[in-house]
């Protein structure tokens, strides 16, 4: 059916075969280079964001945070450019390496996949709040107090900017697009190819890039370390069964989409 595609129609069979002749050691100097390059790259476009969006203002930790995710994503789009050109290592195809392959999926395919993803994140989490009986008002920003210790640096900084459009607008692409791309890139890209050929296997792969990523936000609650774990193995299980990091950016890009949209109403309200 051409609705679904024929990549979705194909059962549970594998479709990830990608390569990276970098080998995994390669392949691990490359990723902690790359997470280098876009803090340093975050950091100079940062300082451009503050003299052109929040008039050279650095008086308080948001600001920072606000000025970091304006240059979210001209960082995101340098450091996935240089994946790509890392790829190419030793003789590497970056579409091979980075698994770009294009899944053949349809409306009805790319549908399924992204609310089958989003309702099982959604499970995880309302499990996990049931079993241990967690109160997720602690975990939600309230209007005209910094709760950044409670609910995270990042959640209180887009609360804050959901309340000037202008500033959400500059953001939005950021935390859809830039992160994401540059995320993926990373974990799901040139490093996940390399780690599969070891003794870790599909399997390992998925949970030590899973946990790699997770520590990369310790600045946040628990509750969203954790759920970035576990979104990190269902982007794992997505890698094997389409074969395509483009499935996983555009998972990736439409929680992050929801979650700012979610903070833009809590704002309105």
């Amino acid at each position: 059916m051409a609705l679904l595609g024929p990549d979705f129609l194909g059962g549970r069979r594998k479709l990830y075969r990608a390569t990276n002749p970098a080998g995994p050691w390669l392949a691990i100097g490359f990723a902690v280079a790359l997470v280098l390059l876009n803090q340093l790259l975050q950091s100079g476009f940062a300082l451009v964001a503050v003299t052109l969006f929040l008039d050279g203002s650095l008086e308080n930790p948001g600001d920072v945070i606000k000025a970091y995710l304006i240059a979210l994503f001209p960082a995101a789009v340098v450091t996935a450019l240089a994946a790509w050109f890392l790829a190419k290592v030793r003789g590497g195809n970056p579409v091979e390496v980075l698994n770009l392959h294009w899944p053949k999926l349809g409306p009805g395919g790319w549908a399924l996949v992204i609310l089958g993803f989003l309702a099982a994140l959604y499970a995880f989490i309302i499990v996990l709040v049931l079993a241990l009986g967690l109160d997720l008002t602690q975990y939600e920003p309230t209007e005209g107090q910094d709760n950044s210790e409670s609910i995270g640096m990042v959640k209180q900084a887009m609360f804050d900017i959901a309340h000037d459009p202008r500033l959400f607008l500059l953001v939005l692409p950021s935390v859809v697009i830039g992160a994401p791309l540059a995320e993926e890139f990373i974990f799901r890209g040139q490093l996940f190819a390399a780690l599969t050929q070891t003794r870790l296997g599909f399997t390992g792969t998925t949970v030590v890039t899973s946990a790699s990523w997770a520590l990369l936000h310790m600045t946040e609650p628990w509750l969203s370390v954790a759920s970035i774990f576990v979104m990190g193995l269902f982007f794992g299980y997505l890698l094997y069964r389409f074969g395509s990091i483009w499935v996983t950016i555009a998972c990736h890009g439409v929680w992050n989409g929801i979650y700012s949209m979610i903070m833009f109403g809590s704002a309105g309200q």
